[in-house]
């Protein structure tokens, strides 16, 4: 357990990068062709910087480029691409809808973790999600009622999984939000 961190350098892509080429698919899908100086608009950096960023992703056989200058996805890069805007969609949707978390901060962390989860983690939660909201399903209308409705509350350090030691973990938690 105590090299897990290490996991965290082990990504496929950057944050920066996986934006890159979500930028790039973005745009072949609004426009038809991508240009470096419209991928730098995006997260408005200059057009120097993207190509920095840019020539990376083509050294890791991503991104190519035409002799027009044309950008273009690989099929590695379309893959890593989709799977992180799905990997964004899924959790903007857990938070939103199932946690109930403001769109605005929902957006944000689902922007966080989106490149840092492993298939097998996303492949889950689009599980839990098509389960969590199937339609007509009594079961989950039930559950997704009665979460809305909790009221979280410790039943004492002995007798919750989540604290440690001799404080809980969800008085701390209030504390920090006050």
């Amino acid at each position: 357990m105590t090299q897990v961190w290490k996991e965290f350098e082990v990504n496929e892509v950057t944050h920066s990068m996986a934006h890159y080429l979500m930028a790039i698919q973005d745009l072949l899908k609004a426009q038809g062709y991508a240009r470096v100086t419209d991928v730098a608009k995006e997260p408005d950096i200059t057009p120097g910087s993207a190509s920095v960023s840019l020539k990376a992703l083509k050294a890791k056989g991503y991104v190519s480029e035409d002799k027009n200058r044309f950008l273009g996805l690989t099929e590695e890069g379309e893959r890593i691409a989709h799977d992180v805007h799905l990997t964004h969609r899924s959790f903007l949707y857990f938070f939103q809808n199932l946690l109930g978390v403001s769109e605005e901060q929902a957006n944000i962390d689902s922007c966080k973790i989106e490149h840092l989860v492993s298939g097998e983690t996303r492949e889950k939660l689009l599980a839990f999600l098509r389960y969590a909201t199937e339609g007509g399903n009594k079961v989950t209308t039930a559950f997704r009622e009665g979460f809305a409705n909790f009221e979280a509350r410790c039943p004492g350090i002995e007798a919750c999984d989540l604290c440690e030691g001799d404080h809980c973990e969800l008085e701390c938690l209030h504390e920090q939000a006050e």
